[in-house]
């Protein structure tokens, strides 16, 4: 009989190693999801401004750049906010949804880039359809941001 207690404090210390390595597992992957959502949100922040600010300096361009230099200006604009380089990103760390989403607002903008380069400026029906082709993948790509963000582990 005398060995039985030590048996039970062996088993006791047993379990309590194993519940602890259990705990501290939990909240390393807790502390984990909550690292990568957090460097997500800062991308899909920068992401969306980058994309806002190419919107804008196109938009400028097409109002303000003569025809000559337009072309140029155009590629500047689009350049300008390293939406690219932030895209770049997304393809590694944002879900294959967010990503996609992402690609079309991307695609969205290099067409404007397009239209600005070499078109009537006084166009509005194209002007208008672009306008509201890059506010939809917006919109959409904004939707799956707060989905992905809110999402439990």
């Amino acid at each position: 009989m005398s060995w039985i207690a030590p048996l039970f404090t062996l088993l006791g210390v047993v379990l309590g190693t194993g519940a602890s390595a259990l705990a501290d597992r939990r909240r390393w992957r807790r502390d984990e999801h909550t690292r990568a959502r957090e460097l997500r949100i800062a991308m899909y922040a920068e992401y969306l401004t980058a994309m806002e600010a190419t919107a804008q300096a196109l938009w400028n361009v097409l109002r303000h750049v003569p025809d000559s230099e337009r072309p140029a200006a155009a590629e500047g604009a689009f350049t300008a906010f390293d939406l690219g380089a932030i895209r770049q990103r997304m393809h590694v760390l944002a879900p294959n949804d967010v990503r996609a989403a992402g690609e079309t607002v991307f695609r969205s903008l290099r067409r404007s880039r397009d239209y600005v380069a070499v078109t009537d400026p006084h166009d509005h029906e194209q002007l208008n359809r672009l306008k509201h082709e890059v506010a939809q993948a917006r919109n959409e790509l904004q939707s799956r941001m707060r989905h992905d963000i809110d999402s439990p582990a």
